[in-house]
């Protein structure tokens, strides 16, 4: 970590595979993050529709979508790649 990225700037990029829903996807993720299994989780769907964040993700290829989930900053990039941001943390708006 450099001094311009403490450690509570952690950002963790996840790529979600073809064959993947972005909610699954997150919820496996988090799970990995926090050391825990999906199902010790909070539901989802406590915190956005699953359903209707995989049908947004799919119909929004170039686009961006954000929650937070878990903990977790999430944001959906081109239905592609989940980035994951401690909550405590002020999110960042691009990678480093």
């Amino acid at each position: 970590m450099t001094p311009e990225q403490p450690e509570e700037q952690l950002l963790v990029e996840y790529e979600i595979s073809d064959n993947e829903h972005v909610s699954r996807a997150a919820t496996q993720a988090v799970s990995s993050l926090k050391e825990c299994e999906p199902w010790e989780l909070t539901p989802l769907y406590e915190t956005i529709d699953p359903e209707m964040l995989d049908e947004l993700c799919e119909s929004q290829q170039n686009g961006v979508v954000k929650f937070v989930y878990s903990d977790f900053h999430i944001t959906v990039e081109q239905g592609k790649f989940l980035l994951l941001q401690p909550a405590d943390a002020a999110p960042l708006l691009h990678p480093p």
